[in-house]
C-alpha cells in the first residue's frame, strides 16, 4: 500500500464550533420539527440542506393533508442564508382513521451542487405519465414551483424519452411501495444536478427492453438533458475483455462523482463484471466495491477498488493460480487480508467520490496486508483509481481498531462521505482515540466513549477532528446518526443526531438535523490586550446556557457591548466602579435588550453613564469598572451570566476602539 508520510500540520486555522445550527426547523413561525428527521444533505456550496423528516408542521398553511389521509413529513429544503424553509416532495402518506399505510413518500435525498436540484424516490405519481404503483426516482427543480412544468422530472425512465420504467410483480405485493427504482441518500447526483445514478429492486425493462425482463440489482445512469438511460451493471466479455450490455445486477446502492463521470457501487456477481483471480471465492453473495467511469467512456472496464486480490498489478498474470492467506506477498495480492465483505455486511455501506470520480473512501472489515489479526469493525481506506496504478499502491489506511474489547480505540466507524474537492471526508463513530499515526488526532478528545460523534478528516493536513460538542462545550448526550454529509470546502457538515444539547432549547426529544460548521480559532496565548480598549471577550462555561461577551469601547463614555446568547431571551447589563463622593462602588450605566429565535444570535447593548457620573468622567479622563451581563433564556427561564472588565473613556486614542476577536 501507498506509505502515508504523517507531515506536521500547520497550526490550525479554524476549529468546528461548539453547538450547530438546528435546520430542521421552521424559523418562520418559531417551531422544530415536530417528529424524526432521519437524514441531511449539504449541498457542495454550503448553502442548501436536503432534510428527509417524519415532521408535520413543516407543510405550509395553504398546503393541507390530503381529506381523509396525513402525510408524515416528506422532504424539505433549508436555505442557510434566509433560514427560510421549503417543501420538496410529500412523505409517507397515512389513513386518518386508522393509520393505515396508504403509499410510500419521498425519502434518500441528494442535492446538486449549488442546491437547485434534489434527487430523491418516491411512489408517488408526481408527473401524469407515472401510472405505475411502484417506487420510481424523480428530480425536483426548486426554481420551479410545484405543479408548474419542471417542477418534477422522472429520472427512473426508458433510454430516448421520458417514457416510465416497467416493472415486475413481487412475489407478496405491498400497495402503495411495491419496490421499483431507488437511490442512495446523499450521492445519487452529480453536481450540476443533469445526471442520477439509481439501482433497481424489480425486474424492469430498462434501459430499453422489449419485456420487463432485465433483473434486479442494476445500476444505471440517467443523462436528464439527453433523456439516456445506461445500464452501469454490464457482464465483462472476458474473450474480448470489453464491457457488454447484459445485465449483471447484483447491485444494492450507488454512489456517483459530482463531475457525473464516475459510479461507484456495493454488490455481489462480481465474477460476471470484471476479472476474479483463481483462488478467490467467487459467489455471487459476497459483496464488493466496484468503479467504473462510465460517463468519461461507455465502454470503460468496471474495476475492483480494493479487496483480496489485485487483478490491477501488471505483473498478475491472467492465467496466475494463488492461494489466498492473509501474510502472502505478492503481485497478486491485493491490500487487504480478506474480501472487503467478508468480514461484515456491506449492505448498507456506499463507497464515497471524490468530485471527479478518481478518490475514493471506504469502509471494510477487513484488515491490512500482511497485518495477520484486527477486530471485524469496520475501518477507514482510501485509494485512487487513476490509470496505471494498482490496487497495493493506490490505498492507504487511514485507521485501524485494536483487536480487543476497548471501546475508546476498537469501536467500529459507522459511515464516510467525502467532499467533492477530494480533502475532507467525514466519518461517525463512537470510537475516541485513533491509534493508527496515519493521522493525527487533534482537538478535544472525548474523555470517556459514549454516543457516536460526527469527525472530519483532512487528507491534506493528515489530522482528524472531534466536529460535534454541545453548545456549553461540553460532549454531546445522545448518538450522530450514520451518514452525514459534507461541502466542497469541509466548512460546513450536516449531520441527524438525537442530541438535546447540540443548542440551547432543543426540547423536542427526538433526532433532529442540524449542520456543524469551522469557525475562525483565536489565535493560543497572545498577550491580553488593556483591560477596556475594545475587542475583549468573555466566555461564561458552566453546565446549561453560556453566553459571550465582546466589548468595544468609544468616546465621551461609550460602551458597546455584543452578547452572543444561544436562543430566543432577554439580556441585561450592569456597569459598576468606583465613583462619586465618597469613592465607592456604584452603579454607573445600565442597558438590556431581547434575543429572539431558536438558536444562537447576537445582541446589542449601549452603556452609557448616567447623567450624574459624566462631569467626572470629563475630569478623570477614565474609569474602570466591571460590566455583569445576566442572560434569561424565554423557554425554561434558565439562566446565564458573565462579568467583563470595562474603561469608560472620554476619549479613545488610535485603535481603541477597534474589534479585535
Amino acid at each position: 500500500m501507498l506509505a502515508l508520510t504523517l507531515l506536521a500540520p500547520a497550526t490550525a486555522a479554524a476549529f468546528y464550533g461548539y453547538g450547530a445550527q438546528i435546520v430542521s426547523a421552521d424559523f418562520a413561525r418559531g417551531e422544530q420539527g415536530d417528529d424524526a428527521t432521519v437524514f441531511a444533505a449539504i449541498s457542495a456550496d454550503g448553502r442548501y440542506v436536503a432534510l428527509q423528516t417524519r415532521a408535520r408542521n413543516f407543510f405550509a398553511d395553504d398546503d393541507p393533508d390530503p381529506p381523509g389521509q396525513y402525510r408524515a413529513g416528506g422532504i424539505f429544503r433549508f436555505d442557510l442564508a434566509t433560514k427560510g424553509l421549503e417543501k420538496v416532495a410529500d412523505g409517507d402518506l397515512f389513513d386518518e382513521a386508522s393509520n393505515a399505510f396508504v403509499r410510500r413518500g419521498a425519502s434518500n435525498p441528494s442535492i446538486s451542487a449549488n442546491g437547485r436540484y434534489v434527487a430523491f424516490a418516491t411512489a408517488e405519481p408526481l408527473v401524469a405519465i407515472d401510472l405505475n404503483d411502484h417506487v420510481d426516482v424523480y428530480v425536483r427543480d426548486m426554481a420551479a414551483p410545484i405543479g408548474s412544468p419542471g417542477s418534477y422530472d422522472l429520472v427512473s425512465a426508458r433510454d430516448g424519452g421520458d417514457v416510465p420504467a416497467s416493472y415486475g410483480s413481487p412475489p407478496v405485493p405491498f400497495p402503495g411501495s411495491e419496490p421499483g427504482s431507488d437511490v442512495s441518500r446523499g450521492v445519487a447526483i452529480s453536481g450540476d444536478g443533469q445526471k442520477v445514478a439509481f439501482r433497481t429492486d424489480a425486474p424492469t425493462d430498462l434501459p430499453a427492453s422489449a419485456a420487463v425482463d432485465v433483473p434486479a440489482g442494476q445500476v444505471f445512469l440517467r443523462n436528464r438533458a439527453a433523456n439516456k438511460t445506461t445500464l452501469v451493471t454490464g457482464r465483462w466479455d472476458k474473450t474480448s475483455n470489453s464491457m457488454t450490455e447484459v445485465p449483471a445486477g447484483g447491485a444494492f446502492g450507488a454512489a456517483l462523482s459530482a463531475d457525473g463521470t464516475t459510479v461507484a457501487w456495493t454488490g455481489g456477481n462480481v465474477a460476471d463484471q470484471t476479472r476474479i483471480l483463481s483462488g478467490e471465492n467467487a459467489d455471487p453473495g459476497f459483496a464488493y466495491y466496484l468503479w467504473r467511469r462510465i460517463g468519461a467512456n461507455p465502454a470503460a472496464l468496471t474495476r475492483r477498488i480494493t479487496g483480496l486480490a489485485d487483478p490491477d498489478d501488471p505483473a498478475c498474470l491472467p492465467t496466475a493460480s494463488t492461494i489466498f492467506n492473509r501474510t502472502s506477498t505478492g503481485p497478486c495480492y491485493g491490500p487487504l487480508t480478506d474480501q472487503e465483505g467478508l468480514l461484515g455486511t456491506l449492505t448498507g455501506q456506499v463507497p464515497a467520490l471524490s468530485g471527479d470520480g478518481y478518490t475514493v473512501a471506504f469502509l471494510t472489515g477487513a484488515g491490512p496486508r500482511p497485518v495477520e489479526s484486527t477486530n471485524p469493525g469496520f475501518d477507514l481506506y482510501l485509494t485512487r483509481m487513476n490509470p496505471g496504478l494498482s490496487r497495493k499502491e493506490a490505498t492507504i489506511e487511514l485507521t485501524r481498531d485494536t483487536v480487543g474489547t476497548d471501546i475508546m480505540t476498537a469501536a467500529p466507524l459507522g459511515s464516510v462521505a467525502m467532499s467533492s474537492g477530494g480533502r475532507y471526508l467525514a466519518v461517525t463513530t463512537v470510537r475516541t482515540s485513533f491509534v493508527l499515526p496515519a493521522l493525527l488526532q487533534i482537538g478535544e478528545q472525548r474523555p470517556v466513549p459514549g454516543p457516536r460523534e460526527l469527525y472530519v478528516v483532512d487528507l491534506e493536513a493528515r489530522t482528524i477532528e472531534r466536529a460535534t460538542r454541545s453548545y456549553s462545550e461540553g460532549d454531546i448526550n445522545a448518538d450522530v446518526l450514520n451518514g452525514a454529509t459534507i461541502s466542497a470546502d469541509g466548512s460546513r457538515i450536516a449531520l441527524v443526531a438525537f442530541a438535546s444539547n447540540l443548542f440551547f432549547g432543543d426540547a423536542n426529544q427526538t433526532s433532529d438535523a442540524f449542520v456543524a460548521e469551522r469557525v475562525p480559532e483565536e489565535p493560543p496565548g497572545p498577550p491580553p490586550a488593556p483591560l477596556g480598549t475594545g475587542g475583549e471577550s468573555s466566555i461564561e462555561q458552566r453546565r446549561g446556557p453560556s453566553i459571550r461577551v465582546r466589548v468595544k469601547t468609544r468616546a465621551r463614555g461609550v460602551i458597546q457591548l455584543i452578547v452572543s446568547v444561544p436562543a430566543a431571551g432577554g439580556v441585561r447589563a450592569v456597569a459598576r466602579a468606583a465613583a462619586g463622593k465618597p469613592r465607592k462602588q456604584r452603579t454607573l450605566a445600565t442597558a438590556s435588550g431581547r434575543a429572539r429565535g431558536l438558536v444562537r444570535s447576537k445582541v446589542k447593548l449601549v452603556l452609557r453613564p448616567v447623567a450624574r457620573y459624566r462631569p467626572e468622567l470629563r475630569r478623570r479622563g477614565k474609569i474602570r469598572g466591571r460590566a455583569i451581563v445576566t442572560y434569561v433564556a424565554a423557554r425554561g427561564g434558565r439562566k446565564a451570566s458573565a462579568t467583563r472588565s470595562i474603561v469608560f473613556r472620554q476619549a479613545v486614542g488610535k485603535g481603541g476602539g477597534a474589534d479585535r476577536k
